[in-house]
């Protein structure tokens, strides 16, 4: 009998102290490791230069303001996000202990009746962490502390010493996991019966592809590489504003993913003005280049990996070594979904276990169930650094009636849902093989194995340095 969960108290990823509170957890080496990663948290308050985001170590500054979230009518992304993390952990836990195995296994059967007897013994267990403290507090505020130090994506100085201290990627990673949840929300898409989309960055293979076409002065080759772009999956590359087109928009992402700058408009060249950081360089992990990268990086030496310019850019070092190798291909290229890799697989298979949970728990009909939108697409931040299988989720749009409706009264569903996709991705979850609504999940599992044993080395722990 395994133990129980009965008053047990959510573990957060590791021992980290800032700002006067403590994240505390164990580790299981035996085990499947999910991490629920509720977006955001913080506040964006001036001054930046305390209180900012993405922390650059080679400028020595914030390059950016903290971004909260979406919040509309008294709705918090951050707060809404975090207490379905909190629920579905819950159930989660359920699998820990006899009795809470039978309550899961009643959950189960609401959405497939091919559960048989689960040898719950003989099944590495799922251990589940929450990537970050609930939102912050206003007496942070008094106290005069760093009140976004729990949410930051890249690592930062502490506000009194100015040790550096890791930020939620470094603490992901630490963790090993095999797979991570970041959960969202958002607002400005008008969708009937409101939607959900996945959030997913490509490979190395598609980013070269900006390579190739500033590298090139042939006009000919130029417009051969645009057709096979807008021939891909990827063509619908997320515009962020009207001032870009979606190619126009994939070239300025690339020049980001390579040199850290934003392209000008043509993506020929880079706007000097606009420096998002070497982005592998802002955490604490074995991709890293060596510690004194920061003074090569400064003179931007051309046929370096610090180059200005694309045309003598040169993707050397751990974390290119890491982009081009076969892992990666799986995690963000190749897969079930016939790209996008494990990442959207796992994104996707998601979304459609949230979508099925509203019409089983008669939420919705399969009418006013919530859309499944194509993916996001841009060189997003956790599915690119992220050791694990990466399932970024916008879980609905708060300027949405229907989508706010099912926030206020069915989070419960939507934890429901997660926590039995996540199941399935582990363990496979066997649907009505005579089905043929493609809205419905697979059912297939994530071959986590082939990671864990590629090349004689575990993927998912080859990240931690050993430095750290």
């Amino acid at each position: 009998m395994k133990r129980s969960n009965k008053g047990r108290k959510i573990l957060w990823p590791l021992l980290f102290f800032t700002a006067g509170f403590l994240l505390y957890g164990g580790y299981e080496p035996d085990a499947y490791i999910v991490v629920l990663d509720p977006g955001h948290g913080g506040r964006d308050l001036l001054p930046k230069s305390v209180y900012g985001d993405k922390y650059d170590p080679l400028l020595g500054e914030y390059r950016d303001h903290f971004r909260p979230g979406a919040q509309n009518k008294g709705l918090i992304e951050s707060e809404e996000v975090y207490s379905i993390a909190e629920k579905t952990y819950k159930i989660l836990e359920l699998t820990h202990s006899s009795e809470g195995q039978k309550e899961f296994e009643q959950i189960l059967k609401k959405y497939s009746k091919n559960i048989g007897n689960i040898n719950w013994e003989n099944q590495k267990p799922i251990k589940v962490y929450i990537s970050r403290i609930p939102g912050y507090s206003k007496e942070y505020l008094s106290k005069k502390t760093d009140i976004n130090a729990p949410y930051r994506l890249y690592d930062f100085p502490d506000i009194y010493t100015g040790e550096m201290q890791k930020g939620t990627i470094s603490r992901i990673n630490a963790l090993n996991p095999h797979l991570v949840v970041s959960l969202h929300l958002t607002a400005g898409r008008k969708e009937k019966n409101g939607a959900i989309a996945s959030v997913i960055t490509p490979g190395y293979d598609t980013y070269k592809m900006a390579l190739d076409y500033v590298r090139t002065k042939n006009v000919s080759k130029r417009q051969k590489i645009r057709r096979k772009f807008f021939a891909s999956p990827y063509a619908n590359w997320m515009v962020s504003n009207d001032s870009r087109t979606h190619f126009q928009w994939f070239l300025c992402d690339a020049w980001i993913y390579f040199t850290g700058y934003w392209s000008k408009k043509d993506g020929l060249s880079a706007d000097k003005r606009k420096f998002r950081g070497y982005r592998h360089n802002m955490m604490q992990w074995i991709y890293a280049d060596k510690e004194d990268w920061v003074e090569t990086a400064k003179k931007h030496p051309p046929n370096s990996p610090y180059s200005f310019d694309l045309l003598n850019f040169t993707p050397e070092g751990p974390f290119w070594e890491r982009e081009k190798d076969i892992p990666e291909r799986w995690r963000r290229t190749e897969g079930e979904e016939g790209y996008g890799g494990d990442n959207l697989y796992a994104s996707q298979e998601l979304l459609r276990y949230i979508r099925n949970g509203m019409i089983v728990n008669k939420v919705n009909s399969k009418k006013t169930a919530p859309k499944i939108l194509n993916p996001y697409l841009s060189t997003w931040s956790v599915p690119t650094y992220l050791n694990a299988i990466s399932a970024y989720l916008e879980l609905g749009f708060l300027d949405n009636s229907y989508d706010r409706e099912r926030l206020v009264n069915h989070k419960q569903v939507y934890a429901e849902a997660l926590a039995v996709g996540i199941y399935s991705l582990v363990y496979s979850l066997q649907q009505d093989s005579g089905s043929k609504d493609e809205l419905l999940p697979k059912g297939k599992p994530i071959n986590f194995e082939k990671y864990e044993n590629y090349n004689e080395e575990n993927y998912f722990k080859k990240v931690t340095s050993p430095i750290y």
